[in-house]
């Protein structure tokens, strides 16, 4: 697929954690710091798996997941190596934290899209997403290979073109959830 067809690929994913309880959350301790600061978060698993991807407040990657993210010019996110405490006095070594924060937009297609809307709290309750194609071709594909959605914040999208070439590591403690498959977070 060439760079003009991804232009105008809208196609979607999130990642998120597979269910197994042995995968750690990551807290994060102090993200604005030099050196970002975390550990594995509670509840801590009896035998914690370090998978390629963890997640938390963010997502977490192995740096060799990282690196394929950093090859691919995706302006606006930030991904930084982070200093991860074990909790028995020992530091994990190569993880990483995504950052898309500066990539925030609203897309999403409010008339295709279930969802309800609490006025008093200013929160979108989604069960089911759909872009706002309109939208986000106005916006420049390596601004978007990496985003979050304004209307979902806690939720990272990425790319088809990311996805794909993520994949191909065959990565480890992660499951990509296309657009079309979400029903919503519990």
């Amino acid at each position: 697929m060439t760079d003009s067809d991804n232009q105008n690929n809208f196609e979607y994913y999130f990642m998120q954690s597979k269910s197994d309880a042995a995968y750690p959350m990551i807290d994060l301790l102090n993200e604005h710091a030099e050196i970002i600061e975390a550990q594995l978060g509670d509840p801590l698993p009896r035998r914690p798996v370090l998978a390629d991807y963890l997640t938390g407040a963010k997502d977490f990657v192995t740096k060799r997941v990282a690196q394929v993210m950093m090859s691919m010019n995706m302006e606006g996110v930030r991904i930084s190596p982070i200093k991860l405490a074990d909790r028995k006095g020992g530091y994990i070594d190569d993880y990483y934290v995504i950052f898309v924060d500066d990539n925030t937009y609203e897309a999403l297609d409010k008339t295709n899209s279930e969802y309800e809307y609490d006025e008093e709290c200013e929160f979108y309750f989604i069960e089911k997403i759909v872009l706002d194609k309109e939208a986000l071709a106005k916006i420049p594909l390596n601004k978007r290979l990496g985003w979050r959605l304004d209307e979902d914040p806690g939720t990272y999208l990425y790319h088809e073109s990311v996805i794909n070439e993520i994949k191909k590591l065959q990565p480890t403690g992660v499951e990509f959830i296309h657009l079309d498959d979400y029903e919503g977070f519990s």
